[in-house]
C-alpha cells in the first residue's frame, strides 16, 4: 500500500470518528445530568486510545507524502488542514474537555460542539483532497 492510499484509509477512519463525535457524542453530553464527570472521563480516556494512534499515523503519512511525492497545491492544502486539525485539537478541544472534566458546563459543551466543526470540516475536506491524489 502506498502512502497516498494509506493516508486515504486513515483519513476515512478519522472522518467516521469525527462525524460520530460531532453529531452523536458531543450533543449527548448536553443530555447527561447524572455522573457526567465519570462518563466524560471514560469517554475521553477511551477516545484517546482509539484516536491518538490514528492521528499520529495520519500525520506521519501526510508529512512523508511531502518528502516522497511531487509537491502540489493539493498536497500543501492537505498539510495545512492536518496542522489546523492538530492545532484545533490541542489548543481548543482538549482545553475545553479539561474544563468540563470536573464539572459539567453547558456553555463549554456548546463551545466544544461549535468549535469542533473546525476539525469536522477540515477532516472531510482533507479526505476529499486526498482522494484527488489517488485518482
Amino acid at each position: 500500500m502506498n502512502l497516498v492510499t494509506l493516508n486515504v484509509l486513515l483519513n476515512s477512519i478519522l472522518v467516521g470518528i469525527i462525524l460520530i463525535t460531532q453529531f452523536v457524542n458531543y450533543p449527548l453530553f448536553k443530555k447527561i445530568d447524572q455522573n457526567f464527570e465519570i462518563i466524560h472521563k471514560e469517554y475521553t480516556k477511551k477516545m484517546g486510545y482509539v484516536v491518538a494512534p490514528i492521528m499520529v499515523l495520519e500525520a506521519i503519512t501526510v508529512f512523508s507524502m511531502y518528502i516522497y511525492y511531487p509537491k502540489s497545491n493539493v498536497l500543501i492544502l492537505i498539510i495545512c488542514l492536518t496542522i489546523i486539525i492538530w492545532l484545533s485539537t490541542f489548543l481548543i478541544q482538549v482545553p475545553i474537555h479539561k474544563t468540563v472534566a470536573f464539572k459539567k458546563d453547558s456553555k463549554k459543551i456548546k463551545r466544544l460542539i461549535s468549535t469542533n466543526y473546525i476539525r469536522t470540516i477540515s477532516w472531510c475536506s482533507k479526505l476529499y483532497l486526498s482522494m484527488l491524489l489517488v485518482s
